[in-house]
């Protein structure tokens, strides 16, 4: 009987796997009635003879298999419904995490770290920020920006705040590959575990550097201001004496005989007053610097100049100066310069440096001047200080060389930057806009130095 049936059965399983939960109960339908036409069993009082149970027994497979087919066939059709909405749904939100990444990544630096500090994901806009490849970042920690321009203090209780799964926001000044720094406002947010225990941290920064900028500008613009109440103080007050103590001194020192311990004395004063006095001449040329008289100036003789002027401030102890400048002409004060030039030749000759080479060369509108040193270079905690005024590293030094030469050569409609040398060292670099002339004569060059 369940041979007979099978023949019935086998069109009702066709639809397990496609068709419609009802058509396998069509199917039954149909097979019941066939069966019934063929091997019906005759009615009689005596009730149901053995061909009637097995009739009985082929529509009872026959029911049962089609009713398993339309309940699997329902069953699946959920089950592929909601498996289609899920699916729906997560592309959904997918879609709009794309568009979230998309957003963050358009508007913000955005970095991933696990819970040692180690870089595992960063974005494009960290790239292109901080001037290294995706490559170079994953695995490092983010030492390999930091800039040292931020005390130790503010980087333990950055650390400390984030370990205990709190959110840090603040300020930082990074430093790209290329040694420029950049600002950062940065937000770090911590991922707990189950334990509240920070697995990865999130770093969502925004760039602030023209606005960190702007303000030191303005805080500069202040401070010069009082600055220059001070200046014109000390110019009246301290430089006139000053000259006039050293003119007197300068009027005893013949009268004292050679040999005499008074002689060494009245010496010793005369070279402290002009100690004090260049002292003072830089805070008068930072805080009042006259209007820059702008002309053509050729940069050949000036760098001459200013190398010469260099070695004979720093006497038998100065270094190889190597002078290669192309015969070009820019557009800026000629004083200014050579003052600018000047300075930066004395720090790189007090770096320990054995060899310093002066370069001009031309690249579009722009003339390039640059100084090399081989010496110790500028340490990270500082360089990005140094232009900073009254900030200094020397005992004796006031702080004002560097910024001097910033305000200087900004005033000139220029530029200053300092980096470290490839194999050790600092390379010093004025830019300028180009004269029209590319090159000028020498003897006219001469009168224009």
């Amino acid at each position: 009987a369940v041979d007979v049936a099978a023949l019935y059965v086998a069109p009702a399983l066709l639809f397990i796997r496609t068709g419609r939960f009802w058509e396998p109960v069509i199917v039954a339908v149909v097979a019941t009635a066939l069966t019934f036409v063929a091997d019906a069993p005759p009615l009689s009082a005596a009730g149901v003879d053995a061909s009637g149970l097995r009739w009985l027994v082929q529509v009872l497979v026959i029911w049962l298999s089609a009713g398993a087919v339309a309940y699997h066939r329902r069953s699946s059709d959920r089950w592929t419904k909601r498996i289609a909405h899920e699916q729906d749904s997560l592309r959904g939100t997918i879609a709009r995490l794309e568009q979230l990444r998309h957003a963050l990544d358009a508007a913000a630096i955005v970095a991933v770290t696990d819970q040692r500090g180690i870089i595992t994901d960063v974005n494009d806009k960290f790239c292109e920020i901080s001037k290294y490849s995706r490559e170079e970042l994953l695995g490092q920690d983010h030492r390999i920006v930091n800039s040292g321009y931020h005390p130790a203090e503010f980087m333990r209780e950055l650390w400390r705040t984030i370990a205990r799964g709190r959110v840090w926001r603040g300020e930082i000044c990074n430093r790209a590959k290329d040694g420029s720094f950049y600002w950062v406002d940065t937000t770090i947010v911590p991922f707990c575990d189950a334990r509240g225990k920070p697995r990865q941290y999130l770093a969502i920064r925004s760039e602030i550097t023209q606005r960190k900028a702007a303000e030191a500008r303005l805080a500069e613009q202040a401070a010069l201001a009082q600055l220059g109440e001070l200046a014109a103080v000390v110019a009246h007050e301290v430089r006139n004496p000053l000259a006039g103590l050293r003119g007197a001194l300068e009027v005893l020192r013949p009268r004292l005989g050679d040999g005499r311990p008074e002689r060494d004395v009245v010496q010793a004063m005369i070279d402290r007053i002009d100690v004090l006095n260049a002292k003072v001449n830089d805070i008068l040329r930072f805080a009042r610097p006259q209007a820059p008289s702008l002309a053509a100036v050729h940069l050949e003789p000036l760098c001459r100049e200013a190398v010469q002027s260099a070695r004979a401030a720093i006497g038998g102890a100065a270094p190889e100066l190597v002078l290669a400048v192309e015969p070009l002409a820019v557009h800026g004060d000629a004083e200014m310069l050579r003052a600018a030039l000047l300075n930066l030749l004395l720090n790189a000759c007090q770096s320990g440096a054995d060899r310093i080479e002066v370069t001009a060369s031309a690249s579009g509108g722009e003339c390039r001047i640059a100084v090399r040193d081989n010496g110790s270079g500028i340490p990270q905690d500082v360089a990005a200080r140094v232009f900073e005024a009254f900030y200094t590293t020397k005992k004796s030094g006031t702080g004002l060389g560097l910024p001097i030469v910033k305000r200087l050569t900004e005033l000139q409609g220029g530029r200053v930057s300092l980096r470290a040398r490839e194999g050790g060292g600092t390379v010093a670099e004025l830019t300028f806009p180009r004269h029209a002339e590319s090159a000028v004569d020498p003897r006219r060059a001469l009168a224009l130095a």
